[in-house]
């Protein structure tokens, strides 16, 4: 009797025990499903942003553009132009045109931050471009306390993409104190020359400042 007792008490608990177990197995697949969710709805935002992005800097472009416009019509408007007595205005109408060519075809890059590895000193820059494509010529780094692994580097940098910049700490300065000033050349499709400066201390970076060269 006794045995028999034992072996139904032996069921039991074989039975919690698998229920115990189907229980952590239930947990860890939701968790996991929830994980997925939640890194798909992370891409989502992530999409959006970028589109956000776009659109804010075309909307800027834009406005640049219309100011432009604005400036031809008061010229027409405001002298003999039309008759072709005046070579002054002209002259200004031609420059706006320049202008407005140029703003056509102008990238605006832009960064926000990158990542790195504290145990091996690696880190990468995220580049992106909310204009129009960029011609990537070079990278130039100015930093005494890192290295850049891909300073000469062709690349054409459509609107709406990115690409990452990646270097290595040169020093004992661990690589989120280490000082990045970075510029990244590069050309439009016009073959309008820019420079673009990203600065900061490990990925606390941005885009301080873009000239023309």
């Amino acid at each position: 009797m006794n045995d028999t007792l034992n072996i139904v008490f032996q069921i039991i608990a074989s039975i919690g025990s698998l229920a115990t177990c189907g229980a952590f197995i239930f947990l860890f697949l939701k968790d996991k499903d929830k994980q997925t969710q939640i890194d798909k709805l992370t891409g989502i935002v992530e999409k959006l942003t970028g589109i956000v992005t776009i659109l804010e800097a075309q909307n800027e472009t834009m406005k640049k553009q219309n100011d432009l416009i604005a400036q031809q019509v008061d010229i027409l408007r405001n002298t003999s132009l039309l008759q072709g007595s005046d070579n002054q205005a002209l002259l200004h109408l031609k420059e706006i045109e320049v202008k407005k060519l140029r703003l056509s075809v102008q990238p605006n890059l832009w960064t926000n931050g990158g990542g790195y590895n504290g145990s091996t000193g690696e880190f990468h820059i995220d580049l992106n471009n909310k204009g129009e494509t960029a011609i990537i010529q070079e990278f130039k780094n100015n930093s005494t306390d890192v290295t850049i692994h891909n300073i000469q580097s062709t690349y054409e940098l459509e609107k709406g993409e990115f690409r990452k910049i990646f270097g290595v700490q040169k020093g004992a300065k661990h690589i989120k104190d280490c000082d990045i000033d970075i510029d990244v050349i590069y050309v439009d499709k016009l073959n309008n020359r820019y420079s673009s400066k990203i600065k900061g201390i490990g990925i606390n970076i941005k885009i301080i400042e873009t000239i023309e060269l």
